[in-house]
């Protein structure tokens, strides 16, 4: 799950947005790697994607729109598809 960030990091120019590049995606790698963990311990996958995706939509239309959220999850869906 990788690569589930899209954001356009190619017109980035200062330290600060290369920063905030590497923080996205060490709070991913480290959310996944928990989301994981907890998978296992709990022996229920499905109860904690329902409430990963759940907290993640909710939060992102709220963030970012309807519409964007919507592409994001989409983008999601093709992502995992192509594996």
């Amino acid at each position: 799950m990788g690569q589930l960030i899209k954001i356009n990091f190619n017109n980035l120019d200062n330290k600060k947005d290369k920063n905030y590049k590497n923080k996205l995606v060490r709070i991913r790698d480290e959310i996944e790697d928990y989301l994981n963990l907890v998978s296992r311990n709990e022996n229920d996958e499905l109860a904690i994607a329902l409430a990963a995706g759940r907290f993640a939509t909710m939060k992102l239309t709220q963030l970012t729109g309807e519409n964007e959220t919507k592409k994001f999850v989409n983008e999601c869906i093709i992502t995992t598809l192509k594996k």
